[in-house]
C-alpha cells in the first residue's frame, strides 16, 4: 500500500513527553508529601483523555497545583528532543512533497511551546487537538477530523502512534498504522490490532509506504 499522507501522534512519537509526565507527575506529588504514581498506574492513561489519572492527581493535591504540575510539565518540554527516527521520517517525507498532520489528544494550546521549539509550526500541514473534537482518542474522532483537514480519504493517510489507545483510534478512523513504541509503551499489548508494522526505522517506512 502507497500512502499519500502522514498523521503523526505527538506525545511520545514525536518527543518523548510519556517519561517525561510521569516524572514530573511523581515529583509534585512527592512535593505535596504524596505517595508516587505507578508506572502500570500511568500507562492506563498514555494516549487518551487521561481522566483518571488527572482526576487522582487532582484528588492528592488540588485543582490549582494540578494545572501547576502540567504548565510544568507543558513548559519542561519545550526542552525536549525530537525522537530522530521521526525528524529523519519528516524531512524525507518533505523532499517528496507528503503533506503531514498532528493528531494529538493533548490541546493545540499545551503543545504549542514544544511545536515552535521545535520548529515544526509552518512544517506541519494540520494540527488537530482535543478542542477540536468531541472525543480524544481511543474515539477516532481526532483522525478523522485530521485526514478531513488534509482534504484526503482515510485509506490514503498512514497513522504514526506509540500507544494502544492512539492506534485504536487509527484504526477505526480507517488510517493504516505503524507503531513505535517508546520505554513507557512497549510492553503494551498491541495485538487485536491489524498494524502496518512496529518499531520501524524512517527509511523503511518510506521505502515500504511511500
Amino acid at each position: 500500500m502507497r500512502y499519500r499522507a502522514v498523521v503523526f501522534d505527538f506525545d511520545g512519537t514525536i518527543i518523548d513527553t510519556e517519561q517525561h509526565l510521569f516524572d514530573v507527575i511523581n515529583q509534585h506529588l512527592t512535593a505535596h508529601q504524596k505517595n508516587p504514581i505507578s508506572v502500570d498506574f500511568y500507562r492506563q492513561s498514555i494516549g487518551g483523555a487521561a481522566k483518571g489519572l488527572h482526576q487522582y492527581i487532582e484528588s492528592q493535591i488540588g485543582e490549582e497545583a494540578t494545572k501547576a504540575l502540567y504548565d510544568d510539565h507543558h513548559q519542561q518540554s519545550r526542552h525536549l528532543s525530537m525522537i530522530e527516527n521521526i525528524s529523519r521520517l519528516m524531512e524525507h517525507l518533505e523532499a517528496k512533497h507528503i503533506p503531514f498532520a498532528i493528531a494529538t489528544s493533548s490541546s493545540r494550546e499545551a503543545i504549542q511551546p514544544a511545536l515552535q521549539a521545535l520548529g515544526l509550526t509552518n512544517r506541519v500541514a494540520v494540527i488537530v487537538g482535543r478542542e477540536d473534537v468531541e472525543a480524544v482518542k481511543p474515539e477516532p474522532d481526532l483522525y478523522l477530523t485530521a485526514v478531513q483537514q488534509l482534504n484526503m480519504n482515510p485509506v490514503s493517510c498512514l497513522a504514526i502512534e506509540d500507544s494502544v489507545n492512539g492506534a485504536t483510534a487509527a484504526e477505526r478512523a480507517g488510517l493504516g498504522v505503524i507503531v513505535n513504541t517508546n520505554q513507557m509503551t512497549e510492553q503494551m499489548d498491541f495485538s487485536n490490532l491489524n498494524l502496518e508494522g512496529m518499531n520501524l526505522d524512517a527509511e523503511t517506512i518510506m521505502k515500504q509506504y511511500f
